[in-house]
């Protein structure tokens, strides 16, 4: 059913994903070389992070109608106590690692 594929053809397919790996990486630093990128890609850029991250976590927690579930409600505890440092503290590393931790010791105890 699987065939193996020969050296040359994994060497060549490595060699076009590298290719296009570093193309995309350099194509902002060719298109906006020598002059300023505008104003809204600028403000877009600095937007991306968060909404991507929070794409993430919610794509992530369970959506159920067993609230009572260790399985459903921990994970949302973990994010709304995450969410609360953040809002308290304003500091990154509080946030994450509070978070995580609580997460973790409800995982304990109740999961």
């Amino acid at each position: 059913m699987f065939e193996s594929l020969p050296l040359l053809r994994i060497i060549i397919a490595v060699i076009i994903m590298a290719l296009a790996t570093q193309l995309t990486r350099a194509f902002p630093f060719l298109l906006f070389s020598g002059k300023e990128p505008p104003l809204w890609l600028l403000k877009g850029a600095r937007l991306i992070p968060g909404a991507v991250m929070t794409i993430l976590v919610i794509s992530s927690l369970p959506i159920n109608n067993q609230i009572t579930s260790p399985g459903t409600w921990i994970p949302w505890a973990g994010v709304a106590a995450t969410a609360g440092l953040h809002l308290t503290f304003r500091h990154p590393l509080i946030s994450i690692f509070g978070g995580t931790g609580i997460y973790m010791a409800l995982l304990h105890f109740f999961g």
